[in-house]
């Protein structure tokens, strides 16, 4: 893209492939933390660039927000949340968003992560959903999906339960007041299709 290559130019210090890798990889992930493997390259790019970065992907429909509290950069598609996670998906990530803010109004988070064990969050699925949790591999599988969004990850621990919940900060900004709407109402219209089609 030749917007890319007149940046290359411009910063004497980059490469247009520089440019569209970390575009590509702040689409492809949603949210670039400075911390995490691998990352720090491409989020100093973006986050040096900003405007640049905003003014490109802005045009595909795509906004970016700069947490420099945090050092994370998000990439918020203006589609609706909704319509990309399934529903047990979008359950979860109800879920999760709901315990976050939970554990900030606690100040229970460090580095702006918060640690949910599986007890936590099977209590928040009865309370909030009256439903059970979902079974181990079910849960791993949609936790693998919703950190592709950048919002939670799993952390492998030594003892009873299989895994913990690490709740990222860029939930916030990926679920916002907005996609938390939409997410409500889809998931809403779809517990109604289920109990139509119940027998």
């Amino acid at each position: 893209m030749a917007n890319w290559e007149r940046l290359a130019e411009q910063s004497q210090l980059y490469t247009a492939s520089d440019f569209e890798g970390a575009a590509y990889r702040l689409l492809r992930e949603q949210v670039l933390y400075a911390t995490d493997h691998g990352s720090r390259k491409p989020y100093d790019l973006v986050v040096k660039y900003l405007p640049q970065f905003r003014e490109l992907l802005g045009q595909v429909g795509v906004s970016v927000v700069h947490n420099s509290a945090l050092a994370y950069v998000v990439a918020i598609p203006n589609q609706n949340v909704g319509d990309k996670m399934r529903l047990s998906e979008t359950r979860l990530a109800l879920i999760l968003r709901r315990l976050y803010d939970d554990k900030m109004h606690a100040t229970e988070v460090l580095a702006g992560e918060a640690f949910i064990d599986l007890i936590e969050l099977e209590r928040a699925y009865k309370e909030l959903l009256g439903r059970d949790l979902p079974d181990t591999t079910d849960l791993r599988e949609q936790m693998d999906a919703l950190k592709r969004y950048g919002i939670a990850r799993r952390e492998d621990v030594d003892g009873e339960q299989p895994f913990m919940i690490v709740i990222r900060p860029g939930i916030v900004d990926v679920l916002g007041e907005t996609a938390l709407l939409q997410l409500t109402a889809y998931a809403d219209a779809a517990a109604e299709e289920d109990r139509d089609e119940a027998p």
